[in-house]
């Protein structure tokens, strides 16, 4: 198992790139836990040996030694790991029984044991029958059963919240991309209430201290699951959400929306509203008949070299833009070069923009 901060670019959809800053939970496990016969051991990418020490007092299980560079290095070479953390499971014999578990052990825990492809299936077999099933009082109930949430001290029932669109908000408090998309999200709710949309956010709180949580909830006009760490792991780990803020969207019959609710709202605001798939298409559409009125190249007083315009039909995709720091996907006016872009609304509202030479 390896370890060590992810790194980051501006172009998004590389294993160790991220769109936008993220909080990362972190899950672990125990060899206490673990099925008799079975071992661990670490492989660690600290970069000194203070940290690596400090880190691996946090386990139970032993560790190839920090200065053994060759047998990181031809470990790191035999099962190719490009991104961490990765959790490789190897059978009695040598051979790979998973090439990355990671994101199992989150998900299941110990129930991923013994990570082989049968007992995934089976466990993804599992997860569709939950999530066909799935209601918003079911999705409560398998926190503990409470049939309430929290507006202050206030108890507001569930079955309230029935035929509504309601978001479940994974955050936590000092968290920097938590505290920047609280605000906006904030924004955005505060409108749609103001439209008069069915529409409820119910914060689920992945705080350490419920010193933190209390202080979250000061922050949000919205409801919250009451503060316990289980109920908020149960939700989280259902819905396989693994860096926060997370904005997970049920619709009004109860079923999943979208767990991309947080990208939606960076894209779209609150004409996101209300998240489905016809109004993400329908947004799309608009987005592909305002670009016919943008100059196919621009220059940005931010760059030295024109950029051109591209779409995900042409070399576009997920990005970060370089003038505002705000998502972007799709559309963008690009220096393929550099890896430089911008909105398009950037690129035109930008002081210095202009049209280009080209």
């Amino acid at each position: 198992m390896a370890r060590s901060s992810a790194s980051t670019s501006r172009r998004t959809g590389t294993r160790n790139a991220r769109p936008s800053p993220r909080c990362w939970p972190r899950p672990t496990t125990s060899s206490r836990s673990a099925a008799p016969g079975s071992r661990w051991s670490w492989l660690s990418c600290d970069e000194d040996r203070p940290s690596f020490e400090r880190f691996h007092r946090t386990m139970p299980w032993p560790a190839v030694p920090f200065g053994d560079l060759q047998c990181k290095k031809r470990l790191s070479e035999r099962f190719q790991v490009e991104g961490i953390p990765r959790l490789v499971v190897l059978a009695p014999d040598g051979e790979v029984v998973h090439a990355d578990a990671a994101d199992l052990v989150h998900r299941y825990g110990e129930g991923a044991f013994p990570f082989t492809a049968a007992r995934v299936a089976e466990l993804e077999a599992d997860d569709e029958r939950k999530y066909a099933s799935q209601t918003l009082e079911k999705l409560f109930s398998i926190v503990d059963g409470r049939g309430y949430v929290n507006r202050g001290k206030e108890q507001v029932p569930i079955s309230s919240l029935v035929g509504k669109t309601v978001g479940l908000y994974f955050s936590a408090h000092r968290c920097a991309p938590c505290i920047k998309f609280t605000a906006k999200l904030a924004a955005i709710y505060s409108n749609l209430k103001g439209k008069a949309e069915d529409f409820e956010i119910v914060y689920i709180p992945m705080d350490k201290e419920e010193d933190g949580y209390l202080q979250s909830c000061s922050d949000m006009p919205w409801l919250a699951l009451p503060y316990d760490g289980a109920p908020s792991r149960e939700l989280a780990r259902y819905f396989n959400v693994q860096e926060i803020p997370t904005l997970v969207v049920v619709g009004p019959d109860g079923k999943t929306v979208t767990r991309d609710g947080r990208n939606l709202v960076n894209l779209y605001l609150d004409m996101a509203f209300p998240f489905t798939e016809e109004q993400i298409r329908l947004l799309q559409e608009m987005e592909d008949e305002d670009a016919k009125g943008y100059p196919q190249s621009l220059r940005h007083s931010g760059h030295r070299h024109d950029l051109n315009i591209v779409s995900d039909k042409s070399g576009g995709g997920p990005y970060i833009c370089c003038e505002c720091d705000e998502q972007g996907l799709g559309w963008a006016y690009q220096c393929i070069a550099c890896g430089y872009e911008i909105h398009l609304r950037c690129g035109r509202n930008a002081e210095g923009g202009s049209a280009g030479t080209g």
